[in-house]
């Protein structure tokens, strides 16, 4: 029992390790601002010695980063392979966390924001691509695994759920250190705090370290990839000779409006999502107006730890066909639009008296839960779902990129409007991510991936109207693609069936008769 319970943990938790370093190591760079601003106070306070445009630039210039790596290794995980895809952003973490453990010890304010803003942006470049492998990867592995192949959507978002757990750990990692370095009263000591964010990066550092070794020495090709990638490259260069810049394009042609699911509900989400991680500290600040930084942070590893619990709501869900997918998604949404409006639409209430603030409070973290028990854990999911092994790390990074096009314009727009104005606007986000899934986003629960390859393929071949499998079902369809593509009309369990049987007597070498060649002909 016990060993069988450390088998299904290694098989989520060591994959994670890579969105647990993503979020402990982003997210502590928020975290750290007021020791930074105590460590340097010309450079972050009276910015004498450094420019407040470049102060407030690093974040989107880290953003940038990560969405440069997005992009790219998306494409590349594709072209080479998960195995190396991953291996080589782990690297790059690596390095890019061991630039920001000594960052601290550069004795200039100047050149430590400059060497900073390098650090930051480098590992966010690995973490970029850290996406597209990671979510690709639990998809693939699953499907791979018989044991693990109907709790595909469990096993992705657990290895997600490393990006709460980091998130959570870095803050109590911070907290734990400030109270050693007794940093826990109402101002902060410039020494202790450079040893603090050092220290913070270090053991961020230390999971890198591991990480990088499993990957270079344990870590096995996917076996989905491997696989697939000969095929689709047989039909696209023998069959069709074609280069495989068309299987892209053929991909793009036929499952854009999945794109736009995948892209625009991650827009919606990392808008509101990274807008409230933003907004944290100054929402804290208003609740808690004489707290200290240290007691300001126990109520962020607080808020950490209500989000984390919605990781492992959405894992414990995710493959339930009375829930699934889209319903999780739109729920999600559907909550934050809620709870944002109610707490716009009640600002001048809830803080006018303590007992408003801590209404206040509560809708605030609550939003946090329905943001991970939603959409923060279905766009990372889907994405790497609804499309075909061919183009999965492509469209899944093209999908995470544009989420964080989504944080940028909140970490822009939030900066120019009040904090009224700011829950009004992640309500309509929210608004907007449920629209775009209930009308683009199809329901894979339940729809194996090879499946889904199969319909690819005879997509690629022009031969989509012989398709006539699960992947059409209309349970399986978005309401786009049935109402306006119109693709349930080729679903035919029985004729699909024949064909499976006649396609597999092919394989094998055997003769067909003539009765099985009219069949094969009619699919």
């Amino acid at each position: 029992m016990l060993a069988s319970l450390w088998s299904w943990y290694i098989s989520w938790a060591i994959p994670g390790l890579g969105m647990f370093s993503e979020a402990y190591i982003i997210f502590s760079l928020g975290l750290t601002k007021p020791l930074q601003k105590a460590m340097f106070p010309t450079c972050f306070k009276t910015h004498d010695a450094c420019p407040e445009a470049i102060t407030h630039v690093q974040n989107y210039i880290q953003l940038c980063g990560i969405i440069a790596g997005m992009l790219a290794f998306g494409a590349l995980g594709d072209y080479m392979g998960r195995r190396w895809g991953s291996r080589i952003v782990a690297s790059i973490m690596l390095s890019g966390t061991i630039l920001l453990t000594f960052s601290p010890l550069v004795p200039n304010p100047a050149t430590f924001l400059n060497f900073y803003i390098f650090a930051a942006t480098w590992y966010g470049f690995g973490v970029g691509g850290e996406y597209p492998m990671a979510s690709a990867s639990a998809a693939e592995r699953s499907q791979s695994d018989e044991a693990l192949r109907h709790r595909r959507g469990e096993q992705v978002v657990l290895t997600f759920s490393g990006q709460g757990m980091g998130n959570f750990v870095n803050g109590c990692v911070i907290l734990i250190m400030m109270a050693w370095f007794g940093m826990t009263g109402p101002t902060l000591d410039p020494t202790k705090a450079r040893d603090v964010i050092s220290i913070q990066f270090a053991v961020g550092a230390a999971v890198s370290v591991f990480m990088v070794l499993w990957r270079w020495f344990k870590l096995k090709e996917s076996e989905v990839w491997e696989a697939e990638k000969h095929d689709f490259d047989e039909i696209t260069e023998n069959e069709l000779h074609k280069g495989k810049r068309y299987l892209t394009l053929n991909a793009f042609a036929n499952f854009w409006p999945r794109l736009t699911a995948t892209s625009m509900a991650w827009v919606a989400n990392d808008f509101a999502f990274y807008g409230n991680k933003l907004f944290q500290s100054t929402f804290i600040a208003l609740l808690y107006p004489k707290a200290t930084e240290f007691e300001r942070m126990q109520w962020t590893v607080l808020n950490s730890a209500v989000s984390l619990m919605g990781y492992f709501c959405a894992a414990a869900l995710i493959d339930k066909k009375w829930y699934g997918r889209c319903r999780m998604q739109n729920v999600g949404f559907l909550m934050m639009f809620v709870l944002f409006l109610i707490c716009g639409v009640a600002f001048p209430t809830l803080t006018a008296s303590e007992a408003g603030l801590r209404a206040f409070q509560f809708l605030y973290f609550f939003s946090s839960f329905w943001n991970q028990f939603g959409p923060n854990c279905t766009t990372w999911l889907v994405a790497a779902e609804v499309f075909p092994t061919d183009v999965r790390g492509t469209f899944q990074g093209i999908s995470a990129a544009m989420g964080k096009v989504g944080a940028i314009i909140a970490d822009i727009v939030f900066g120019y409007v009040s904090t009224r104005t700011t829950f009004y606007m992640s309500a309509a986000f929210g608004l907007a991510g449920a629209l775009v899934t209930w009308l683009f986003l199809p329901d894979t629960t339940g729809l194996s991936l090879d499946e889904l390859d199969r319909m690819a393929k005879y997509m690629l071949s022009n031969e989509f109207e012989h398709y006539h499998g699960e992947a059409v079902n209309p349970k399986h369809l978005s309401t786009w693609e049935r109402y306006v593509l119109k693709w349930h009309r080729h679903y035919d369990p029985e004729m699909d069936r024949k064909h499976k049987a006649i396609q597999l007597a092919k394989s094998m070498g055997k003769e067909l008769s003539a009765l099985e060649k009219e069949v094969l002909s009619k699919c």
